[in-house]
């Protein structure tokens, strides 16, 4: 029988789209910790700014 170890999933970083999250502040565990996207979730106009840049524009196609 062959014992695999199971993998935890890579956690992705919501401020930049398809990164993975590099723990890139002291004491974080991961996105669900981090004041960064803390921040930029709970602002508005940040949150949408990063909304239109993840989603391509309909002129780009």
């Amino acid at each position: 029988m062959e014992s695999r170890a199971k993998s935890r999933p890579e956690a992705r970083c919501p401020i930049r789209p398809g990164e993975p999250c590099t723990l890139c502040q002291l004491d974080v565990t991961g996105p669900q910790d981090c004041g960064l996207v803390y921040l930029v979730m709970h602002d508005d106009e940040l949150r949408e700014g990063l909304h239109r840049m993840s989603v391509p524009d309909a002129a780009d196609r």
